[in-house]
């Protein structure tokens, strides 16, 4: 009795363990996939702004991908921050943060996908944050 109990008890195991184990490959490639996406995002985003900006460099910072809460800026999914230095512009850094958000639309693939965006515009005068949610300046 005690070496049929015995065997089933194992048996469980082994399963439970092979079922975690799937689960577990099943989540790390699509986990994989999903940054490998994301990095061809930005790097594609960041490719954009160096061509249409005229900017001494410009800088990718955090990217978060994932249902993120922040109280200030609502609930988001896609939130990528961008740092761009010395540019020369004649407007303000909201209009050039607009055009910029036009650009994107029209040369990225999948930017729609992107829920919100930040742009810090970065001289020796004066440093100023435009946000962008959903194509809308905050």
């Amino acid at each position: 009795m005690k070496t049929r109990n015995k065997t089933k008890s194992t048996k469980k195991l082994i399963l439970k363990l092979l079922i975690g184990f799937i689960i577990g490959i099943s989540f790390g490639f699509g986990i994989g996939k999903m940054v490998k996406s994301n990095t061809k995002l930005t790097n594609s985003i960041e490719t954009t702004l160096q061509q249409n900006c005229n900017c001494e460099r410009i800088e990718s910072g955090n990217s978060y991908t994932g249902i993120q809460f922040n109280k200030n800026d609502g609930i988001s999914n896609t939130k990528l921050n961008f740092t761009l230095l010395n540019c020369d512009f004649t407007s303000s850094a909201e209009k050039e943060a607009k055009r910029l958000n036009d650009v994107l639309i029209d040369e990225v693939e999948d930017y729609d996908s992107v829920d919100f965006i930040t742009f810090y515009f970065k001289s020796d005068v004066k440093n100023e944050t435009v946000k962008i949610k959903d194509g809308t300046i905050l």
